[in-house]
């Protein structure tokens, strides 16, 4: 079988990068499928995540990213411009490589992709929750006629892209249950584990961990404030961010006015975040919303009780609540900061949830999960 994934770049650290690097890397190794992708910007930079010498690919040179420091209008014509050089290129491409199927990741060639008569299969591969622009339109304060692009475009990709594609994959039960109606399209694969091991934390250490882009989707500025009361309590412990960002610089001012110094520190983002894991005790989360949430996943393989609010989407889907970790109401904070007391001081609870966190997690081993595309692909073909 061959396949092809269409992504805006390889070469920087994310979910999106992580996921299909591994996918393609078990397709190609495992199932012995031809795989192929496609970016549209890669810079001339290697990838960030390990791509298998089996898997081919190609860029087109086509750099989205150059619009977005222009004005809202200048930007608009910029990237149509940018769209049908896209898509004669892709078009282009596929006509060449004739794939079985196609999956966009929801980005450039998301909204053409379906009308590239190539004779593949279109699959739609959505890494967010639905109505993750309006979402971020809200929590990243964009100026009124960016967040008018972005609520148009939702209700372009609602109404209007979905529907074309063969099939509709999200990541999440609650995700589904939210799109199935309008779009029959729609079936849920969960992400798959972003790595093995059989390591597990001793939770023995003063530390709780944070992973993420430093921007307003994870809310690190909440954590931070909520921190401030948890090390009330708990002066001995500390707070590990790991990521980067636009928010970065403010975010370090804020731990300087709570002086939090001491307590909390912001690292650039590793790519054996494994081995940070393994050295905490708590992994927290207090994102605005998600698609998923592979760092809680990745945190729980490695044994970490977790404490998350339950935003849209991803935690409750994880999360057995009081069991392997606590899903919070969403922005409940004095109950956030109350449960994570409770694991710090209760090195007993930690261990028992964190075993079990080790344990539910195995139901998003690759070998669990992976068969469930090559089911979809089998039957789409067919």
């Amino acid at each position: 079988m061959k396949i092809v994934y269409c992504l805006p770049q390889l070469y920087k650290p994310g979910g999106i990068e992580r996921i299909v690097s591994i996918k393609a890397n078990y397709f190609v190794e495992r199932y012995g499928y031809e795989v192929y992708i496609i970016t549209a910007c890669q810079k001339g930079q290697v990838p960030f995540y390990h791509l298998s010498d089996k898997i081919k690919m190609i860029d087109l040179n086509i750099d989205y990213d150059s619009t977005l420091t222009l004005p809202i209008w200048k930007r608009i014509c910029k990237k149509i411009n940018y769209t049908h050089q896209h898509k004669k290129e892709l078009s282009s491409l596929l006509k060449k490589i004739k794939p079985d199927i196609t999956i966009s990741t929801f980005t450039h060639e998301a909204s053409f992709l379906p009308e590239i008569k190539d004779e593949s299969k279109k699959v739609l591969e959505f890494h967010f929750c639905k109505g993750h622009k309006r979402k971020m339109a809200k929590a990243f304060h964009f100026s009124f006629m960016t967040k008018l692009a972005y609520y148009i475009r939702c209700w372009q990709e609602e109404n209007i892209i979905i529907p074309k594609y063969d099939q509709f994959v999200v990541l999440t039960e609650e995700d589904k249950e939210q799109w199935i109606t309008k779009n029959p399209n729609t079936i849920c694969i969960p992400n798959i584990l972003s790595f093995e091991t059989v390591h597990q934390a001793n939770l023995a250490s003063k530390s709780a961990i944070a992973v993420g882009r430093l921007d307003a989707q994870k809310g690190f500025d909440t954590l931070i404030k909520m921190w401030a009361n948890i090390v009330k309590q708990c002066r001995d412990w500390k707070l590990n961010i790991y990521g980067q960002g636009a928010d970065e610089s403010s975010l370090r001012n804020l731990i300087n006015e709570l002086n939090l110094n001491n307590s909390v520190f912001i690292h650039k983002p590793e790519q054996d975040i494994q081995k940070q894991y393994l050295e905490s005790s708590i992994f927290l989360m207090t994102s605005n919303f998600e698609g998923w949430g592979l760092v809680l996943t990745e945190a729980m393989q490695c044994g970490l009780p977790a404490v998350a609010f339950a935003c849209k989407c991803g935690p409750r889907d994880i999360i057995t609540n009081g069991e392997d970790g606590f899903c919070i109401p969403y922005k409940d904070e004095n109950t956030f900061i109350d449960c994570t007391i409770k694991l710090i001081q209760n090195k007993e609870l930690r261990s028992i949830m964190g075993n079990q966190a080790r344990k539910n997690i195995q139901r998003y081993s690759a070998d669990n999960v992976m068969p469930q595309w090559q089911n979809l692909f089998n039957q789409i073909i067919k």
